[in-house]
């Protein structure tokens, strides 16, 4: 990717992957998919989204209390002629439970029980792209325009109307994996 991109730097990467975790969680705690609309791509966002109108139909609401983010680490880099890809490893630990959204009641889980976890989060971006000296998308600007980060639910700029969220200009999450689960 350097190779490509001499401007890239692995732990600025590392540090944008960590705060976009903690948007991510405090979007899925929240039960508002369109706050981690800025950080995934398409297909990942279409899957989060309805995993949270779930539990909105369901009148619960899922967790994630007391986040903290233990280790952040690089599992792999590659690139070809069609993307660059990262797999990261978050390590992380928080109470995991599920609440009754009317009443606050525990319906699962445990208030006390911090657990440690592992995932493996791939970021994708095309292999044109490099990285912007002004920001891109995980330090909340449009990587086209460089206006601040505002996209539509379709993952377009509401400025200059890019889709920004296709991967083409940024860096964009593209699956979550559980590690160990």
């Amino acid at each position: 990717i350097k190779a490509h991109d001499p401007d890239f730097d692995e732990a600025r990467f590392l540090a944008d992957v960590e705060r976009s975790g903690f948007t991510v969680e405090e979007a899925w705690t929240e039960l508002k998919p369109d706050m981690s609309r800025q950080v995934m791509a398409d297909g990942l966002w279409q899957q989060h989204k309805v995993q949270i109108e779930n539990y909105q139909r369901n009148g619960t609401r899922n967790v994630l209390d007391g986040l903290a983010v233990g280790k952040v680490t690089v599992l792999g880099a590659s690139s070809d002629q069609t993307f660059d890809t990262i797999t990261v490893r978050i390590v992380a630990a928080c109470a995991d439970y599920d609440i009754e959204a009317s009443s606050g009641k525990v319906v699962r889980g445990n208030k006390h029980d911090m657990e440690q976890f592992e995932e493996d989060w791939v970021f994708q971006r095309s292999a044109d792209a490099t990285t912007k000296a002004a920001g891109g998308t995980m330090q909340k600007k449009c990587p086209n325009c460089g206006a601040p980060l505002d996209v539509d639910l379709a993952g377009v700029c509401k400025y200059c109307r890019a889709p920004i969220m296709s991967g083409k200009y940024d860096w964009v999450l593209t699956r979550i994996d559980q590690v160990g689960v």
